[in-house]
């Protein structure tokens, strides 16, 4: 594990469709976001849980933005 836990987890993601025959990208990523929301559910008071919901999806599409190069942005990786 390194001390990047972005990092750690797209190698891990990464490993996995490299081993799967025909890899379910869109399960994969149901799978994932299934992992936030329990996160969510498991580490943030019940008051908070819908605004950290919301941070959350607010912030994959502005990566999903700025990664695909749609807009300009300052993302560290």
């Amino acid at each position: 594990m390194s001390d990047c836990l972005h990092c750690d987890i797209n190698e891990i993601v990464q490993k996995h469709i490299e081993k799967t025959e025909n890899p379910d990208v869109a399960d994969l990523a149901a799978r994932i976001a299934e992992s936030l929301a329990d996160t969510i559910l498991t580490f943030v008071p019940e008051e908070d849980q819908a605004n950290v919901l919301a941070h959350s999806v607010a912030h994959l599409g502005e990566m999903f933005l700025q990664k695909g190069g749609a807009v300009e942005g300052d993302t560290t990786h």
